[in-house]
């Protein structure tokens, strides 16, 4: 139940540990098994602030607007000191050839995994948004087929509901 109907899927990993990406891999992946036949798969390796000196810094555009901008002489170190990063955007891309595998799906007919492949940091907001712009722009025409198609996504809650009731009375 835990991706039942999910039209997308973000598996993340930490970049600092290897053992998060196979811990991926052997526990979680199983779960996107209830997930829609035409569910979209994205690999994100999350932490890159502490591996990359771009993600260190807010990646928010109203951060960038109300913050005035300081004349930089000389450059800045980085706030913290960088770490190695363990798993590489090579390894997230043959875990994406691994998933299609898994969910029985052909390389050549799904999107390829240099595109649904992200690093990401959630402390700085690093590719973040482009994480969820890019989820977002595939899924949605997929959705808007669907209910154009009359297929219904969502519950309606107003919708009245039969209930069969036993001879005892009770619900079935």
């Amino acid at each position: 139940m835990y991706c039942r109907g999910a039209a997308a899927v973000i598996l993340t990993y930490d970049v600092t540990n290897w053992q998060s990406l196979a811990e991926l891999e052997n526990r979680f992946l199983s779960l996107t098994d209830t997930a829609n036949t035409d569910c979209i798969f994205a690999i994100v390796g999350n932490k890159a602030d502490l591996t990359d000196a771009l993600a260190q810094e807010a990646d928010t555009e109203s951060e960038r607007r109300d913050e005035p901008q300081p004349v930089v002489t000389c450059p800045t170190p980085p706030a913290t000191p960088l770490q190695h990063k363990q798993v590489s955007k090579e390894d997230a891309i043959a875990l994406y050839g691994r998933v299609l595998r898994y969910k029985g799906l052909e390389e050549k007919a799904c999107l390829p995994a240099e595109t649904m492949c992200f690093e990401t940091s959630a402390k700085t907001g690093y590719n973040v948004d482009v994480l969820f712009e890019t989820l977002f722009d595939l899924v949605l025409p997929s959705i808007l087929n669907k209910r154009s198609e009359g297929e219904s996504a969502t519950v309606d809650l107003e919708a009245p509901i039969e209930v069969k009731r036993t001879k005892a009375g009770c619900c079935a």
